[in-house]
């Protein structure tokens, strides 16, 4: 079976839903979503950062820097914006799944789940 492309979703959508979890470096991110998702999304890095900037510029999320073993790591954080722009998302996604269930399954689908 072929892999899942961002049609169907928005990477932010996950990014988010990630984050509402605890702050994160975009690794682990990265690494949370493929394994829970059975590696059908697996964010490749020149995907997934120019989202984060993106979420940072529009004040989503926010940034920080901590050191880790002699390391500087970049830890991302999901601001009370980021959230209401989560829930619109979740919104937008359950809205979309539906119409495409009663599309493909027929309307009665979804009233008889």
């Amino acid at each position: 079976m072929a892999k899942y492309s961002n049609y169907l979703f928005k990477l932010d959508l996950l990014i988010l839903s990630v984050l509402k979890r605890h702050d994160m470096y975009g690794y682990e991110l990265s690494k949370i979503i493929a394994e829970e998702t059975h590696n059908y999304v697996v964010p490749k890095h020149g995907t997934m950062y120019p989202i984060i900037y993106k979420l940072i510029e529009e004040q989503y999320i926010s940034s920080y820097t901590l050191l880790v073993k002699n390391k500087a790591r970049v830890y991302y954080h999901i601001e009370q914006k980021g959230l209401e722009y989560l829930q619109q998302l979740i919104l937008e996604y359950d809205n979309l799944v539906y119409q495409i269930n009663n599309l493909i399954h027929g309307e009665d689908y979804n009233e008889s789940k």
